[in-house]
């Protein structure tokens, strides 16, 4: 089964895919905290509700029955990598990198990542149950 034609799952995969690409650059970012002149980098957020319920809205379906509604499915958007000041003052160097709030920020992409990933595969395995087949 390719879950990739259900929104709900592509909007997921989409999500993880940002906060991964954003994992890699906020670590360059902790890479280059004592480059002078480094400007602290992050990934612009897609909107994923606008996304999930532009999708939802125009859900594809398949039609056995002439009772059956139709749509049409989207994708989400893609991300763009942006400069980013810091709360903290810049380093004399010009770098505005600021290791407390690079971690912070690792240490709450990575929660919201497990999230994400806990929710697709819990999603995967209540579809495994609805067609009868057994985790294992």
């Amino acid at each position: 089964m390719n879950f990739e034609n259900i929104p709900l799952f592509s909007v997921m995969k989409s999500k993880m895919g940002y906060m991964s690409e954003r994992q890699s650059v906020l670590a360059q970012n902790i890479a280059n905290a004592d480059t002078p002149g480094y400007q602290a980098l992050d990934v612009e957020a897609p909107n994923f509700k606008k996304s999930l319920m532009h999708s939802s809205q125009q859900l594809q379906m398949r039609a056995t029955d002439s009772k059956h509604f139709s749509g049409a499915r989207t994708s989400a958007s893609a991300t763009r990598i942006i400069h980013r000041d810091s709360t903290y003052e810049r380093n004399p160097s010009g770098n505005n990198v600021a290791i407390e709030e690079e971690m912070s920020k690792v240490a709450a992409n990575q929660a919201e990542y497990q999230k994400v990933l806990n929710l697709y595969r819990k999603s995967v395995d209540m579809f495994k149950t609805a067609i009868g087949k057994t985790n294992g």
